[in-house]
């Protein structure tokens, strides 16, 4: 019982003390999603199976749910159920040589957010899903935001927050936020700090968008705003709510822009990433917004 108590612990103190100190481990998977960086979330719904993979079937998992501890016990498979309750749970996740937080976020069902939210101005998704492809198809639920778990970071680098539609209303608020989405920009700043581009905030001009609002501003409904796994992004260490400089060329203009999708490329176009892979556009400043670029995660490697 002691020794019980001790892991217990154990796991949710580098929950809350340490969470920017876990070293990189690439041998674990949550639902297919590497965990590659400290802190990572997937979205599920209520009673939804997850399954968390190890490489290695010897590597040993401790994963803390609650009170409680799981243990791998020797197996490469660790799985478990999601609560029935929408809301945010967080893991803490050991083996023998590294450790990480997950994220597990209960969304929740798309009819009884139409049924209980009446301030919420969703709109509505296609009747049809475009071309028959399973990525665009309507989404079963969302996460439900509100004052209090607004702040909740989903990764090392964004919060609940920065996902928001753009759009007018109270709380709670709803989002669609797409696991592969935040390891795609994860894997941007680290790609860029490599080049020796420090990054202490990439600022999300717009993440998640409602049918309603896309269309407001005149975009194209099959936009993958709507279904939770597009950003619009630019590194703004100082939060002047402009594009940094970047390419250290002592200018700020779409250049850095054009820096940035240099990284999104390489990225897309790595036969290791295919999952990742996606659209991508520059923009330049045009006074109502900064230099960005446009990334989504819907398969297949568009440009414009």
């Amino acid at each position: 019982m002691i020794y019980r108590l001790f892991l217990i612990l154990l796991l949710l103190g580098f929950t809350q003390l340490f969470p920017q100190k876990f070293p990189q481990n690439d041998k674990i998977s949550v639902n297919g999603i590497p965990l590659d960086f400290p802190m990572l979330s997937i979205a599920v719904m209520p009673g939804d199976s997850i399954r968390l993979l190890t490489e290695q079937a010897e590597t040993e998992i401790l994963l803390s749910i609650g009170d409680s501890v799981l243990q791998s016990n020797g197996h490469s498979m660790l799985a478990w159920v999601a609560p029935v309750k929408p809301g945010i749970y967080e893991h803490a996740i050991r083996t023998n040589s590294s450790a990480n937080i997950i994220k597990v976020v209960v969304m929740k069902n798309m009819d009884e957010i139409k049924k209980s939210s009446s301030h919420f101005i969703m709109g509505n998704y296609p009747s049809k899903t475009f071309r028959n492809l399973p990525e665009y198809a309507n989404p079963e639920g969302m996460i439900e935001v509100t004052e209090e778990n607004q702040e909740t970071f989903l990764s090392t680098h964004f919060r609940l927050k920065d996902f928001l539609t753009r759009q007018q209303g109270g709380f709670p608020k709803y989002v669609i936020v797409s696991p592969k989405l935040i390891y795609k920009l994860e894997l941007i700043i680290r790609r860029l700090e490599e080049k020796g581009v420090k990054v202490e905030n990439m600022a999300v001009l717009s993440g998640y968008r409602t049918p309603y609002y896309n269309g407001s501003i005149g975009n194209g409904r099959n936009s993958r705003h709507v279904y939770g796994d597009a950003a619009d992004i630019y590194v703004d260490n100082n939060n002047d709510q402009r594009m940094d400089d970047i390419n250290g060329d002592g200018k700020i203009n779409v250049e850095d822009a054009r820096f940035l999708s240099v990284i999104i490329d390489e990225i897309d176009k790595d036969p290791r990433n295919k999952w990742l892979s996606g659209g991508m556009g520059v923009y330049r400043n045009n006074g109502s917004h900064s230099e960005f670029v446009h990334t989504d995660t819907r398969g297949k490697i568009i440009r414009w």
